[in-house]
């Protein structure tokens, strides 16, 4: 697997980003390769909202426990890379990710869980909707609900208000609260939802997915689904995959740039991740 090493960079120094060495005055992490393996990042990505987005879903540790891991741990390291980065850059962090938080201690089936669950998304879409005021964005905010924990892709729902959560059939319900592993369920995700800015002449939604190697992004596939639309999770048996040798001319544009950027991030934030379990679990061992 990829081994990314943990330490800041002097100054002067060089780091591989954005497809070219970029030097800056105060550094980031650095990577090294013990084997070198590609991770995939998938996620939406393009200019939207007035900003440019990457926007991607947490990367997978192929290492023990993974079914203990959760998404918002990921999340809590990657922010801090993505902060500095912006900061390096002189942008609001929020054009390289999204806004979210987490929601702890909760048991769906019961009401009163339930119904703290639907408050805190409606205070957080308020709060999205008073950003898209200030900036001139003429766009409902929507919100990712998303189990913390791994879920392959079901625990996963889309919500333009809280009470939709309230109305949530048993189904529904059971597909939201499930996890890998049989671990119960505490706590979700949400995710400010960024709509995918890509899009086919047919106007289906496209979304890239990087292909990193020694912790760098290395190549790119596109994910394209007729049936769903620009704000709905794209990971379903309608997707087709489109190769970037094939349409990297029409999609490609930020591959080597913004897309590259955020998915190198990601795998640094993935890196700290790991060491952070690693050393976890050999504190409870000791």
């Amino acid at each position: 697997m990829v081994s990314v090493g943990i330490g800041s960079l002097g100054e002067d120094r060089e780091i591989p980003l954005w497809g070219g060495r970029w030097s800056f005055d105060r550094g980031v992490l650095g990577t090294s390769g013990s084997r070198r393996a590609p991770y995939a990042l998938n996620g939406t990505g393009g200019t939207c909202n007035g900003g440019i987005y990457a926007y991607f879903t947490a990367g997978y540790i192929n290492s023990g426990g993974r079914h203990r891991r959760r998404k918002s741990e990921h999340y809590l390291q990657l922010q801090e890379y993505v902060d500095e980065m912006a900061n390096m850059l002189e942008i609001d962090s929020w054009h390289l990710m999204s806004e979210w938080f987490v929601s702890e201690n909760k048991c769906l089936e019961k009401e009163t869980c339930r119904v703290r669950l639907a408050e805190e998304i409606d205070d957080f879409l308020l709060g999205l909707a008073e950003k898209y005021a200030a900036l001139g964005i003429e766009r409902e905010p929507v919100a990712f609900i998303k189990n913390d924990r791994g879920t392959y892709g079901l625990g996963i729902m889309v919500v333009t208000k809280g009470e939709q959560i309230l109305e949530l059939s048993n189904r529904k319900m059971n597909r939201l609260m499930y996890a890998k592993g049989g671990v119960d369920v505490e706590n979700f995700l949400i995710q400010e939802g960024v709509p995918t800015c890509l899009k086919t002449e047919e106007g289906a939604p496209v979304e890239p997915v990087v292909y990193l190697v020694d912790g760098q992004a290395a190549s790119w596939f596109y994910r394209i689904n007729p049936k769903k639309g620009d704000n709905d999770n794209l990971n379903s048996p309608s997707a087709r995959f489109e190769s970037i040798h094939d349409v990297g001319k029409t999609y490609g544009e930020h591959a080597q740039g913004w897309h590259a950027l955020v998915a190198e991030l990601s795998m640094l934030a993935m890196g700290k991740e790991l060491l952070a379990y690693q050393e976890n679990n050999n504190a409870v061992q000791s």
